[in-house]
């Protein structure tokens, strides 16, 4: 979490904090912080329970792909192979059902969560239903690289790291270019 600068007479007094995002939800609906980058289902609960306002995104900065990961030496089982194809297979028939439901997965997991309906359902319209499931690709690959130059350039990780070595493209069968847009429910959802 980060705070935005307090401006003051002669000075700009900013201070960062790293906070788990519950304790920096309290933070922020309090007013104790005044900015807060953060993911959805925050965002949704800041947004309908905190009258925030979104500042930026980020699009056109990150990739806002996400990686489903497995362990080296499962990926070296055949049989495991088989059982990870079957279960990434069964999470893009779950998000595929969560996007043609999104009034229905905000109930159950608004219910198993605790969220308010309707925080969950700003967050699944707004982030979690709209997930495509694409290929680990060459642009995907070049884009990563990219972030994690930056990371690496910022010494915010101990070296340069080739994520291509950190790929198993075994997975991208029948799945679209990582270049493929979101999907959207449409303006005012």
């Amino acid at each position: 979490m980060v705070t935005l600068p307090a401006i003051t007479d002669n000075a700009v007094d900013s201070a960062a904090s790293r906070l788990q995002p519950a304790d920096a939800l309290a933070s922020f609906s309090r007013g104790k912080v005044d900015a807060w980058a953060v993911w959805d289902p925050y965002t949704s609960q800041a947004l309908r329970q905190s009258d925030a306002r979104v500042l930026t995104t980020g699009q056109g900065v990150v990739n806002g792909l996400n990686f489903q990961v497995a362990n080296p030496s499962s990926l070296e089982d055949e049989k495991k192979v088989k059982v990870i194809k079957d279960y990434l297979g069964r999470l893009r028939r779950a998000q595929d059902w969560v996007y043609k439901h999104p009034e229905e997965w905000a109930e159950v997991w608004g219910k198993e969560t605790g969220l308010p309906y309707q925080v969950a359902l700003d967050s699944v319209k707004r982030t979690n239903g709209t997930r495509v499931y694409v290929a680990v690709d060459k642009p995907a690959v070049a884009s990563e690289q990219e972030i994690a130059d930056t990371f690496a350039k910022l010494k915010l990780t101990p070296r340069r790291y080739q994520f291509a070595d950190y790929v198993d493209t075994r997975f991208n069968g029948g799945l679209p270019p990582s270049t493929s847009a979101p999907r959207t429910y449409g303006k005012g959802s």
